[in-house]
């Protein structure tokens, strides 16, 4: 064989173990998945494919071409009870735990809370799949202040 053909067949090889490695099952949280955009397009919000059972994120807010807040979050999977962290603008990250559902409840895999009542505000963070896209809601533990989100798919 010609050095050429080989390494042909090489790249040829390595292309189609890249392409046939599926991602890994997002379990209950793939719901969450991919780049989320508001209608106006002020605010984005990213969740990756989890990695090694860590879910990786980030969110981002313009105005006038100009970001004005941003956030890298993350979502550890690797327990029986999720933790989402985040680092609001390179702040000290907080992390909040997953609110377990009641144990005779049936939870569809469309939405997920996390709640830190020792943080100031946020306290509870609450992710729902919609008709139209993904929503989130802000709120203190009561259910008090909440700011809602809510985004379509990336264009």
């Amino acid at each position: 064989m010609s050095l050429k053909l080989v390494s042909a067949a090489a790249v040829c090889l390595a292309l189609a173990a890249c392409a046939s490695n599926p991602k890994q099952d997002p379990g209950r949280f793939g719901f969450m998945l991919g780049c989320w955009q508001s209608a106006d397009g002020v605010n984005k919000e990213v969740w990756s494919y989890p990695e090694g059972g860590i879910m990786f994120g980030y969110a981002t807010t313009m105005r006038n071409g100009a970001m004005t807040t941003w956030e890298q979050s993350r979502i550890d999977l690797r327990t029986s009870r999720a933790t989402y962290t985040a680092s609001p603008e390179g702040q000290r990250p907080v992390t909040f735990s997953e609110r377990l559902p009641a144990p005779d409840a049936v939870v569809p895999a469309v939405d997920v809370t996390f709640e830190n009542g020792d943080h100031d505000y946020p306290q509870r963070i609450a992710y729902r799949r919609t008709e139209t896209g993904l929503a989130a809601t802000i709120s203190k533990l009561d259910g008090s202040r909440p700011f809602e989100y809510a985004w379509a798919r990336c264009k």
